[in-house]
């Protein structure tokens, strides 16, 4: 038998590089879904509402910042 055998422990090592190895892969490919689709489930210890509302105050701020560059650019303040 000119191959060696292995072990238990190094197949175990392999599979489990493996799918590292697919994870990887995987995870990095765009997929057909909304880019924000698994957002929430990637976030751990931040609660739904609490992103919800820095979501809002985000546009809020960005209207707000918008707003006050138009009325600069015509000379209102």
């Amino acid at each position: 038998m000119a191959q060696e055998q292995k072990d238990g422990s190094e197949v175990v090592q392999e599979i489990q590089q493996e799918t590292v190895q697919t994870q990887e892969e995987t995870g990095n490919k765009p997929s057909g879904e909304s880019m924000f689709a698994g957002i929430y489930d990637r976030l751990p210890d931040i609660s739904v509402k609490a992103v919800d509302r820095f979501i809002v105050v985000c546009v809020i701020a960005l209207v707000a910042v918008i707003l006050i560059g138009v009325l600069k650019a015509h000379h209102v303040f």
